[in-house]
């Protein structure tokens, strides 16, 4: 199975044959299909997978997200097994092991499926058949069954590791370890030009651009390193608020995060620390949002309005200013409108003749369209969508608890983060792990406010039908949200 070949929602394996030409150079077939190169692995590599795996099948279900996000997102993915032509790297092994400790265990996913979950799983599936459709071929079909086998897999394996606010704190103090781990190793390979997870399996070439180092770490690129820390920097803010014995591990999160900003030398990720701080900074017009939404509508109309180019191009602007590639990013964008019969029925494979460099699809958004027609573009939207609305529900839910309100506010801060840093960026890497866990998150938010608030009314409630802020009586709520088991 290989993820690892598509724009948009896979990554990418160079092998020596082309096909696919493009404006002075050719893609390789990789880029699109995946496969090549064979099993791989350093020693220290091997034994902290292998270390991961073990304690993945034998801990208690709630520990089980320590060792799968630490190793997940610290291996580096280069760690391959060649199974008949199929790659399992480091974060399908583990996921492997996961799956099977919960199978073994009895475990099985929670209640019932929620809309988040839903549009998830049909975003996935429709990239996948589309994706299959347009390019015809056996590789094809491979490649998205690699992507489905990481994406549902590690979806769902955290969907089902996770479900109430103890669950939400651990993963965060998880996130928390793992980018302070990352922090000085990339900001050694920033002033080195060495990698330090060079010796768990990651090349140690440094990537150089205007001068400047740009540190990967174990991803597989400076820009995702970067990204990924600065969109997690709301979720320490949401482990500072609600967790005051966690505050120190909280700061230094925080920092850390803001060190592998620097360190990656990327635009996107520079792009979107601003942005995450926003979204925090809206705490204290939370009763208001609707009003701010709809301001930011009338100024994105008269930004247009003045601008003799369309909106899109401010990616350039910023861009220039940060040092970044943003008029890729723009005319990316520009192209993608003005070709859209080409790809909204089922997607295209054209776009590498659009124009000058249109084969690197680094925008999300753009990519879900490239790889899954109109309605793939439209599920991807949807996941942002029900992610606010979830977020929004949960938040109301919570009003009683300013500390689950805050953490919740947070989690849509993460999301903002997310929705602007996707305009110049795809977590192709294990990045994608701490992006599937902000999901879940998100998803499990309505249910774990619900449970603590009967565990608060029980007790009252004394045989007597108890009305709670949201109209609904315990009854109500029992109904909807019963209790899962530990």
């Amino acid at each position: 199975m290989e993820q690892r070949g598509a724009p948009a929602l896979g990554c990418t394996n160079w092998k020596d044959s082309t096909s696919v030409p493009n404006y002075g150079y050719d893609v390789p077939d990789n880029f699109y299909f995946g496969g090549g190169g064979g099993t791989f692995g350093t020693p220290l590599g091997i034994a902290a997978l292998l270390v991961a795996i073990i304690l993945t099948l034998f801990l208690q279900r709630k520990y089980i997200v320590v060792p799968f996000l630490l190793a997940g997102l610290l291996v580096p993915p280069w760690n391959n097994l060649m199974v008949a032509g199929l790659n399992f790297h480091a974060d399908r092994l583990l996921l492997l092991a996961a799956w099977v400790r919960l199978l073994i265990g009895g475990e099985r996913y929670p209640d019932r499926l929620n809309t988040l979950d839903k549009v998830f799983l049909a975003a996935a599936l429709t990239n996948a058949i589309c994706y299959s459709l347009v390019w015809r071929q056996f590789g094809a079909v491979v490649n998205r069954a690699g992507f489905l086998f990481s994406a549902l897999g590690t979806y769902f394996l955290l969907r089902s590791l996770i479900r109430d606010k103890e669950d939400i704190i651990r993963v965060l103090k998880v996130l928390a370890i793992a980018v302070i781990v990352l922090a000085p190793l990339l900001w050694y390979e920033h002033m080195t030009q060495h990698n330090a997870f060079s010796f768990l399996g990651a090349p140690d070439s440094v990537a150089i651009r205007n001068n400047r180092v740009r540190a990967t770490g174990p991803f597989g690129s400076a820009i995702n390193a970067g990204t990924m820390g600065v969109m997690l920097i709301p979720l320490f803010v949401g482990l500072w608020w609600s967790r005051p014995d966690s505050r120190l591990l909280a700061a230094f999160g925080i920092a850390s995060s803001t060190i592998m900003m620097f360190a990656s030398q990327s635009s996107t990720p520079v792009m979107t620390f601003p942005a995450a701080f926003l979204g925090l900074a809206m705490w204290p017009f939370r009763d208001k949002m609707r009003m701010v939404r709809r301001g930011i509508i009338v100024m994105l109309i008269g930004l247009q309005l003045v601008m003799k180019v369309p909106i899109w191009f401010v990616l350039e602007r910023a861009g220039g200013l940060f040092g970044g590639s943003g008029t890729h990013r723009a005319f990316l964008i520009d192209h993608f409108i003005h070709h859209f019969f080409e790809w909204f029925l089922i997607g295209t494979r054209n776009n590498v003749n659009w124009g000058w460099d249109m084969w690197d699809v680094d925008n999300a958004y753009v990519g879900a369209g490239v790889m899954g027609g109109l309605l793939g573009f439209i599920l991807f939207l949807a996941i942002f969508v029900y992610g606010y609305k979830t977020i929004g529900a949960g938040w109301r839910m919570a009003q009683g608890s300013e500390g689950d309100a805050r953490l919740i506010w947070a989690f849509g801060a993460a999301l903002f983060a997310n929705t602007i840093a996707f305009f110049g960026i795809v977590y192709f890497d294990q990045s994608a792990i701490a992006w599937y866990a902000l999901l879940v998150m998100i998803a499990v938010t309505k249910d774990y406010v619900a449970r603590q608030q009967i565990a608060r009314l029980q007790p009252m409630a004394m045989g007597v039908p108890t009305s709670v802020a949201s109209g609904r009586t315990l009854g109500a709520f029992n109904s909807h949200y019963k209790p899962r088991a530990q």
